[in-house]
């Protein structure tokens, strides 16, 4: 009997000592996979890689759409009356408070989508009306500077 308890107790001690083993080497993996600084001299190279082909074919469908006309160079429209482009600007103010209104039973992105893209008509409004404002104030023939 006395020989049974000492070979489960060997047994249990080779258990402990092999689970002991498994956790410090899962421990390490776990650090290396969190390691980002390791990772990145690991695979930088692939990263950077994959950064300038992503790059590379966005630029090239840019210039490829450019080049078969998909874009078509259109004149400088003359200047509008302060009117009419405060006309305009009510109209996507108003649109987009529609919009707003349908979006608030909708999910958090929608809200906060909206919410963006209104703040950039307020800001692209202001700066139209700005340079309209810059532009009916310059001298004929002459663009003023704009930044």
């Amino acid at each position: 009997m006395a020989q049974a308890i000492d070979q489960a107790e060997r047994e249990r001690e080779l258990t402990k000592q092999s689970l002991s083993d498994n956790i410090d080497r899962l421990e390490a993996r776990v650090r290396a996979e969190f390691d980002w600084k390791a990772r990145l001299r690991r695979d930088g190279i692939r990263y950077a890689l994959i950064g300038g082909v992503v790059v590379a074919v966005a630029v090239g469908a840019i210039v490829l759409r450019r080049a078969l006309g998909g874009e078509k160079e259109e004149a400088a429209p003359k200047p509008s009356t302060f009117d009419e482009m405060a006309a305009e600007l009510a109209a996507i103010r108003k649109k987009l408070d529609s919009a707003k209104l349908e979006a608030d039973g909708g999910p958090v992105w929608q809200k906060l989508a909206l919410r963006g893209v209104s703040a950039a008509a307020a800001a692209g409004g202001t700066y139209a009306a700005r340079r309209f404002m810059a532009r009916s104030a310059a001298p004929a023939g002459e663009l003023p500077a704009t930044g």
